[in-house]
Formats: structure tokens, sequence, C-alpha cells
């Protein structure tokens, strides 16, 4: 990992202590048992208060079903790690999460480990470990939103399921662009890249690039997040470093970003950014809307709101994916935002397991009383690492591609607990 993520771990270290102290696990009633779910095997492991591992196998599907537990009210929250630290990258789930237990150790941690975690979003392959959605770290946007929905958390844990956007504009040399992604590609708009991406940007057909050079900040600009305790946030000054229309990818500075022009953005927009020569001073900003998370990932599609099940179950992803068994991976929302539900379901492994429908994962909600889910990655990606006895990280579930766990985007943590 890289040691931009370990801002990341110190941030979220805080936070959670901050929690256990508003939260102290005394004061707060245990939260209701969990509806029982008609299987023929079922165990439970309680890792620490607040915090139980489930285990079900049910002859009807077959399907063996792995469950995290967790109450956020005996101080556990969740974190998203991102293979790397930037938005290329990808790791396999149980070591980003022996990661954040390695380092959370020499962060005076070592009562409080992770309890577990689950691999999170749909990634590219080219270029390799890319969300499909938004990737916030400690308030920090490592990849901004597409079209698709995400679980966040605010800057207190509470939990929100939804659709972000990203806004903003680059004005360079007086021409103002508006800014349609923050770090994701865009054909026919204008991204802009920060070393939140990476340290280059990747090879883009046609594509024109600005680079621009931070060199000061002006004053604060209302509507744009710097936190996510924060609707004001500096808004960046710069100067075009270079202009480039290659194919390759450009060098992302360290303290500036690169404005991309897809090859299906407008012609006159085109000339105009084309025309922008070095030198050029320009100013910038950028924000997600409706605000900015304090962690959030990507997932689809969302599964259940309000115990209502969604409309395109059977549809979404194509008739190869929403209706047909697959591996799964999900987390459910309950008690009003105080139990999250960590959920995979092995699949591909008959006659262990055959996976769910996205269906009957949303009736595997229901039957256990949880009104709101969404859907992660699953297939090949599915994973749940849980803390065991002696405190060892273990995986809980079988991946089932045939080399083992596979490596992913990201992962959802668990972190926290009271002492």
């Amino acid at each position: 990992m890289r040691r931009s993520a370990i801002v990341v771990l110190v941030v979220c270290a805080a936070l959670a202590a901050a929690a256990c102290a508003r939260h102290p696990s005394s004061l707060v009633s245990p939260l209701p048992s969990l509806p029982a779910f008609a299987a023929e095997s079922t165990s439970v492991d309680t890792i620490a208060p607040g915090l139980v591992h489930r285990s079900y196998w049910a002859a009807r599907g077959p399907w063996a079903i792995q469950l995290l537990d967790v109450d956020r009210s005996a101080c556990w929250s969740l974190v998203a790690l991102k293979a790397g630290g930037q938005a290329v990258g990808r790791e396999r789930t149980s070591e980003l999460v022996r990661w954040y237990a390695d380092t959370s150790g020499r962060q005076s941690l070592r009562e409080r480990p992770p309890g577990g975690g689950i691999n999170a979003d749909f990634f590219t392959f080219t270029p390799a470990g890319v969300p499909i959605g938004p990737h916030v770290s400690a308030g920090r946007v490592i990849a901004g939103p597409g079209t698709r929905p995400a679980l966040a958390f605010d800057s207190s844990g509470a939990p929100f399921i939804g659709t972000f956007t990203a806004a903003g504009f680059a004005v360079v040399g007086g021409d103002s662009f508006p800014v349609a992604a923050w770090n994701q590609r865009r054909l026919a708009g204008l991204a802009l890249f920060d070393r939140g991406w990476g340290a280059a940007t990747d090879s883009a057909t046609g594509a024109i690039e600005v680079v621009v050079a931070r060199v000061a900040a002006s004053r604060a600009s209302p509507g744009v997040h710097d936190s996510a305790e924060s609707a004001r946030a500096v808004v960046a000054v710069g100067t075009v470093a270079a202009i480039d229309t290659f194919t390759a990818g450009v060098a992302v500075p360290a303290d500036g970003i690169v404005l991309v022009l897809g090859r299906e953005a407008p012609a006159e927009q085109r000339r105009r950014l084309a025309a922008i020569q070095p030198g050029t001073p320009g100013r910038w900003a950028v924000r997600l809307e409706p605000f900015l998370p304090r962690e959030a990932v990507g997932g689809f599609p969302v599964l259940l709101r309000d115990s209502v099940p969604a409309l395109d179950l059977d549809s979404a992803g194509g008739a190869a994916f929403g209706p047909v068994r697959h591996p799964r991976t999900a987390v459910g929302i309950a008690a009003s935002g105080r139990r999250l539900l960590l959920v995979t379901v092995d699949g591909r492994q008959h006659p262990y397991s055959d996976g769910m429908t996205l269906r009957e994962l949303a009736e595997f909600f229901l039957e256990l009383g949880v009104p709101t889910a969404i859907n992660l990655d699953g297939g090949g990606s599915t994973t749940l690492v849980v803390r065991g006895p002696s405190g060892a990280l273990r995986i809980a579930n079988r991946p089932s591609d045939r080399e083992g766990e596979r490596p992913v985007a990201n992962a959802l943590v668990v972190v926290g607990g009271c002492r």
C-alpha cells in the first residue's frame, strides 16, 4: 500500500475513537436478534461486542451464506480501502484487511483490530482496478462517480445509498469549461484528474489533455466541499504546463490536475481547449453532490428500499446477470442505520452452493427483516474476511475462481469497537 493510504487509516482510527466516545457500549441497548433464516445448518460466532459472524447453509438453494452483523452503536464503522491508495490498482480483499490490521497495530490500536471485511465495487481490467463507481476514503475522492448508485457513510458513520454526481468548473485563460467527471474517464465531456487517480492518466485515443500545475489558492468558493464537514473550499489556481493530444497518458502533477476532454466532446469545446497555450493561467474547483461522504464505494443495483424490491432486479445488468445465479456480495441496512449486514453468497460450486439471483438476494434480506440493501461486485470477486477467536484473519467463504481469491479494486473493512 502507498503512503497516501496510511493517511486514510489515521483519520479513520480517529473517527472510530470518536464514535466510542459518543456511544459507550454500556449505555446502548443490544440490537434485537435477527429473525431466523430457514437453513439446515446455522452457526453464530461473536467476534466482539456488537460484531457477530453468522453462517448459513440452505439446501433449497443450495446456498452457503456468510454474514457479518455490525452494530454501529457499539463503535463499529466501515472504512473504504482502495488497492494501492489510488484509482488504478488491484489487491485481494484479505490483503487489504490484513494491511489495515498490520498498520493499525503501529497506530496503537492493537486492542481494536479490524473485525473483517468484504470486497466492494465492480472494476475495470484496463486500466486495472479502477472502480466503476465512486471511491472515497476519509473524505478524499480517489475515484469519482459514474451513473451507478453507491454505498456511502457521512462523518458520523451513518449509511446512505444513492447516486452521486461530480460538479465543478475549470477556467483557463478566461474561458470556462464545465467539469463532468472527477477521476473517471468521459468520452463526451471534460474530466478532471488529480493524484487521487494516480501518477499518470490512462491512454486515450483522440483526447485533448491539459496539464495545469497548481501555484496558489484563491478565496473560498460556496458550494465546493473540501471536507465532509464543510460546504466551502479553496479554489485552486495554477498555470497550464502542457497541452497533449497523443494517445499515451501524461503525468499528473503532484500539486495540480490534468483536464481530459474526450474524443466525442463537442467540436467547438475541443477547438477552444486545444487553442490554449502553455503559461496560460487557470483555476478550478470540483465537488461531489449531494454531499461529500467520509467513505464511499460503488455498487449495482439497489436491491431494496423501504422493504420494496427494486423494479429492475430481473433485468439489471442484462440477461446473464440479474436473473442468473452467481456468487454475490451485498450490504444491508436495518434498525434506522444502526445495523449493517455484510453478506456473501458462494456460487458456481454445486452441490455446495449455486449462488443467488438478484431477486433471491433481495428476498434473503427481507427474510432477515432488512429494509434496505445494495448489491456489490460478485462472481469470483466475492470474498468475506473475518477475525477468528485467536485474532487471526481468515477468509470465511469459498471464492469461486479456480486460482483462489481474486484481486479486486477495493474493500469495505469493519473497524473500531469499544474497549
